[in-house]
């Protein structure tokens, strides 16, 4: 059966290889990636899940650039950052930065770096009401 099947593939990329050049490049290509996707839509209040609940994360959102206030306990962060597609970036502070990514009512931690690291894979969602029951 692996020798059929590498028999298929080899017969499969020789037949490629026979086409003539313009056919090949006629073959529909897929859309290039654009880093200049319209931004997610983002702003608002965010609710702390799992290891990050007592935290909200409240955001404005000018287009592309984010300002937010990051609550616990009555403390406030202030974080800066921009959006590049369905990902925010938050602005270097003190050494420290977040990677989040948006889809649907979640938005995940993907990378940080200092004291955030540990917050890797964490996540918020999208506040119910206006307001998180934590």
């Amino acid at each position: 059966m692996l020798y059929s099947r590498r028999v298929a593939i080899a017969a499969s990329l020789w037949a490629l290889a026979l086409l003539p050049l313009g056919a090949q490049a006629a073959s529909p290509s897929p859309e290039p990636v654009s880093l200049s996707h319209a931004p997610a839509p983002v702003g608002g209040l965010w609710c702390g899940a799992g290891l990050l609940t007592g935290f909200t994360l409240d955001i404005a959102q000018q287009s592309r650039q984010i300002d937010a206030r990051l609550i616990r306990k009555g403390r406030v962060r202030e974080i800066t950052g921009h959006m590049e597609g369905a990902m925010l970036r938050t602005d270097p502070q003190r050494d420290q930065t977040m990677e989040l990514i948006a889809a649907g009512n979640e938005l995940r931690i993907v990378d940080a770096t200092g004291k955030l690291a540990l917050t890797k894979g964490q996540f918020f969602t999208r506040a119910a009401g206006g307001s998180c029951s934590n």
